[in-house]
Parts: structure tokens; sequence; C-alpha cells
């Protein structure tokens, strides 16, 4: 039997933008979501705290669950859940050695063309616009 790890991943909303990824070594403009695996013993938020602050030492709590997402490999499926989560109002990012750069995209249907397809295929379906709105609140 292949291993199913489960994982963790945020959409980090500031001024109706939200925040992307590229990963050292990727070919062209692919970005992903900040996050990660989760360890044993940790839950949703704990990893998502973790994971985002390696990656780019902002300090964020899990706003609300809004989706998930599947990516299926050869050898093993990771299996996700994705938070919508305001940026916060203190601290700058610094991105690990694990990405490269780092972009504010739309919250809007175009800025999907520069996501990884795993997250692109999720969030073609969301409501941006409402998303806009609820975070605003």
């Amino acid at each position: 039997m292949k291993p199913i790890y489960p994982a963790v991943k945020a959409v980090i909303v500031k001024d109706g933008n939200f925040l992307a990824l590229k990963k050292r070594g990727v070919e062209g403009d692919v970005f992903e979501l900040p996050g990660g695996r989760m360890n044993y013993g940790e839950t949703h938020g704990e990893a998502l705290f973790r994971e985002v602050y390696e990656e780019t030492k902002l300090q964020v709590q899990p706003f609300i669950l809004y989706d998930t997402w599947e990516f299926f490999h050869e050898e093993y499926q990771i299996t996700g859940v994705i938070y919508l989560v305001e940026m916060p109002e203190v601290g700058e990012i610094e991105l690990s050695e694990e990405h490269e750069e780092y972009r504010f995209l739309p919250l809007e249907k175009e800025s999907l063309q520069v996501m990884d397809i795993v997250f692109a295929s999720r969030m073609e379906r969301w409501d941006m616009e409402a998303i806009k709105g609820f975070m605003k609140k």
C-alpha cells in the first residue's frame, strides 16, 4: 500500500490579493500556496502555523477552512486542506531556501494561469468576489 500524507495550505489575503510562492528550481512562472505536510501529532492549525512560518517567517492563524486538494504521485498521495488567512499586520516576508520568489496575485481567475494546476483546478471554482468581501470583515 502506498502512503497518503496529510497537508495544509494557506490563502493569505491582503487588500484583495493572495500570496503565492515559487518553489526553487521549478521551470517557468509556476506558483503554489504556502504550506506543506503535517507532522504526526499536529493539528491542522499547528501545521499551518509551522509551515507558513518556515516558508515565509509570517505568523498566521487559520481563519476559515475553505477547500480541500489532492495530489497523486505514483509513489504516494497528498491530501490537503486550504485555509483562508488574513495577512498579519506585523512581520515581513522572508523566504526559506525552498522558495525563490513570492508575489501577491489579485484574487481573480486570471491569476490562476501562474498557479500550479493542483491548486488552480480547485481555485477556479471559488467565488473570488465573495472571498474578497468576506476577508474585509
